[in-house]
């Protein structure tokens, strides 16, 4: 960038500046979102091929015009993506956040290890009824225990299981 028109792109902004700012801030929510805009112009202005020098006040404002509107499409997105987050049941959680992806993961890896290192009738039984959500009294008469043996079986594996979700960080 050749010095004129960086000296021509300083007159400009201390022409235009305090206007521009005035503009923003009648439509948008603070004060420095309007600075933001207002220096968005600016760059805005840097980047065109246009001659700096012949840039009019009507040129300036209708990229100012059109950063209100870019603004205005990007914060209606943002709404209708939290709406529809929100409908579904996960309000103020984001689903796709890479902690509580992992995090998920890590406890359903312990979850698993633990019911893993359960003995073999209670695991079974465990996940035949915790999992395959299949009756006590069904289970009892396949394993052919009483329901009380069953309940006794399920209350191991829960304390087992709890104890080892405890001891991990």
């Amino acid at each position: 960038m050749a010095a004129e028109s960086v000296s021509e792109l300083e007159r400009l902004t201390r022409k235009f500046r305090p206007p521009l700012i005035a503009f923003f801030s009648r439509r948008v929510a603070s004060l420095a979102e309007a600075e933001d805009m207002t220096q968005e112009v600016f760059v805005r202005l840097m980047r065109t091929q246009a001659n700096i020098e012949e840039t009019s006040a009507a040129y300036i404002f209708r990229i100012a015009a059109n950063l209100v509107t870019d603004r205005a499409r990007h914060d209606l997105v943002r709404r209708h993506f939290s709406d529809a987050v929100r409908s579904e049941g996960g309000a103020g959680i984001d689903p796709l956040d890479p902690f509580r992806i992992a995090s998920a993961r890590e406890s359903i890896s312990v979850l698993w290890a633990a019911i893993q290192a359960l003995p073999e009738p209670t695991q079974q039984i465990f996940i035949l009824y915790r999992v395959e959500d299949i009756p006590k009294q069904t289970i009892a008469d396949n394993f052919g225990f009483h329901l009380r043996t069953v309940d006794k079986h399920i209350s191991r594996a829960l304390v087992f299981i709890t104890r080892r979700m405890r001891l991990q960080p």
